[in-house]
């Protein structure tokens, strides 16, 4: 098992990343935690059948009273409508201010899991407990929470720290394959925002990850994690601009999941497009020299295209609800080579759509 420590203001938390981690829960909490010997653990409505019934199991053998909260599947959870369904539970269930929730499941489980927690009685410990790639090495850790309104993804949130996060490598592999290479995007997008060498590393040993090869997992979702609690520590609240960085790939990502209606199109497949998108804008613009490294790796990603009968104004129309745009100008993140991202509010129309013609015509 390998730890990072995730600092923020006023606290810091643990992040524990190994194999078999999901059946040793109870045993992973702090004292503090523990002294409760009570949790609420929120999935969805696939995995309360099977992880959620086995971390429920796992809190009882330890003497725990563990309930069980299933949310919709998909980006159904981040709704307002599913939240309110939550606070209804823990409510009804008599649910008290040190009783931590545990979010177990990707993104949309944390996100919404984890908003529910900031908020219910002004803040109970949240556990988060991710079970798929994407989340595990990114939207797990860093506080980010939030849901979706009809009008823009992730619109109504909050900054909410979790107290743990413990990533079960194991579970990854019982991911749908393209569940599994979605996640991936995630992980290229801190190689090349960060890190030189693991990118190098990331590219040698491509299909021992693909392969779940046990040490490969770890060592990928590790360094992830590593680099993510860097930025986080750096900006806790997204206010210094250093952790807008982790947008490289985002803003015309977000917009083809939102024009192309949410789970049409995977998070990190999207961020591929995205992070192609914006890799020609900077190619365009001649700053790296890094072209063959990069492509190279982004080429190892699942390639989407724009879904058949979406315009492109209908593609860019969510840019103008971008809640990074600064002035009324997008900030797209680029590359002036491997390891070296830079934030720009000056992208022109013309760049983007040449970018999107560079991305659709490979």
């Amino acid at each position: 098992m390998k730890t990072i420590i995730v600092k923020t203001e006023p606290d810091a938390y643990p992040v524990r990343v190994g194999a078999g981690l999901l059946d040793r829960l109870p045993a992973l909490m702090h004292r503090d935690l523990s002294r409760a010997r009570r949790c609420v653990i929120a999935t969805d409505s696939f995995l309360a059948r099977s992880l959620g019934v086995r971390a429920q199991r796992a809190f009882r053998a330890a003497g725990w009273k563990a309930e069980l909260f299933a949310l919709p599947r998909g980006e159904a959870a981040k709704s307002l409508a599913s939240v309110e369904r939550f606070f209804g539970f823990l409510l009804r269930a008599g649910v008290e201010r040190r009783t931590p929730v545990v979010a177990l499941g990707g993104g949309t489980v944390g996100d919404a899991a984890g908003f529910a927690a900031s908020a219910y009685y002004r803040g109970v410990p949240l556990i988060q407990v991710p079970t798929t790639l994407l989340a595990q090495v990114d939207s797990a850790i860093g506080g980010k929470t939030a849901v979706n309104h009809p009008l823009a993804k992730n619109a109504i949130g909050s900054f909410y720290q979790p107290r743990l996060v413990v990533c079960d490598t194991a579970v990854l592999k019982s991911l749908p394959r393209r569940e599994f290479l979605s996640g991936l995007g995630e992980v290229v997008k801190y190689a090349l925002l960060f890190d030189r060498a693991f990118a190098r590393r990331l590219s040698a040993d491509w299909n021992r990850l693909c392969a779940f090869d046990e040490g490969t997992l770890e060592a990928v979702v590790a360094r992830c994690a590593a680099l993510k609690a860097r930025v986080v520590a750096a900006d806790t609240r997204d206010l210094s601009g250093t952790r807008e960085l982790l947008n490289f790939g985002h803003t015309l990502g977000h917009a083809l999941e939102k024009a192309s209606g949410y789970g049409r199109v995977r998070h990190g497949e999207a961020v591929a497009w995205g992070m192609r998108a914006a890799a020609a804008i900077s190619f365009g613009r001649g700053w790296t020299k890094d072209k063959r490294e990069i492509d190279a790796l982004l080429a190892r990603l699942p390639r989407v295209r724009i879904p058949a009968g979406l315009s492109r104004r209908g593609l860019l129309a969510p840019l103008k609800l971008d809640k990074k745009a600064v002035g009324g100008r997008n900030v797209f993140v680029l590359l002036k080579g491997v390891g070296n991202p830079v934030r720009v509010a000056d992208v022109s129309p013309a760049e983007i759509d040449a970018a999107i013609d560079a991305v659709e015509g490979a």
